[in-house]
């Protein structure tokens, strides 16, 4: 496959859009989270379109930019993508107050089964993301066990989604998380009950 002006074109915005940001916790451009995203889709068989939405999927979250304005530049499909990719509480124009972390992921979960495919494939690329454990533990536990259940379901051929089976399995078979356990207590089925337990969950 060849690329076109375009995907150049999304590589350069992308790079203006993010020059200034960093990783969170590091000393690396936040660019090289976006190129790392593209490059997954490209290796999971997406196709140009999905590849720039890789580029620019934070584009409205972290670098204030609208569906409008990534439609004008790379026309709809890519701008439906990023938008299915964004957290809805992170949209520039609200009152600039986030609900807490747990209602944006349980309802950002509770959309993927409406998602197109070609969204579902850039909202699955993430791998470095699945070894941060911004939220606390448990919680990120559950995010990416919950993430993995839908996913392996929607995208039983992505190679992005077996590495996330991976990395979610290695999370119930870690020390940290069997110390936490009650005795008896299969991993699986703690992580699973996780909102039902509040108290446990992140203040933000």
């Amino acid at each position: 496959m060849i690329t076109s002006p375009r995907y150049a074109e999304a590589l350069g915005w992308a790079e203006q859009l993010h020059r200034h940001q960093s990783r969170q916790g590091k000393a690396v451009p936040f660019l090289s989270h976006v190129i790392s995203v593209s490059a997954l889709v490209w290796e999971d068989g997406g196709d140009e379109d999905q590849a720039i939405a890789g580029l620019l999927h934070d584009s409205i979250e972290d670098a204030g930019q609208t569906r409008a304005s990534i439609r004008e530049r790379f026309g709809g499909a890519v701008a439906d993508i990023v938008r299915d990719c964004t957290d809805p509480g992170k949209v520039p124009g609200g009152d600039g107050v986030l609900d807490p972390w747990i209602l944006r992921k349980q309802r950002f979960i509770g959309t993927l089964q409406q998602l197109p495919e070609a969204s579902l494939l850039d909202a699955g690329q993430d791998p470095e993301g699945w070894n941060r454990f911004v939220s606390g533990f448990d919680g990120s536990a559950w995010y990416f066990w919950s993430l993995h259940d839908q996913l392996h379901v929607l995208l039983p051929s992505s190679r992005s989604v077996k590495l996330l089976g991976e990395s979610v399995r290695a999370i119930l078979a870690s020390p940290q998380l069997l110390a936490s356990l009650p005795p008896g207590q299969d991993p699986e089925d703690w992580v699973g009950t996780y909102l039902d337990r509040p108290d446990t969950h992140p203040v933000d």
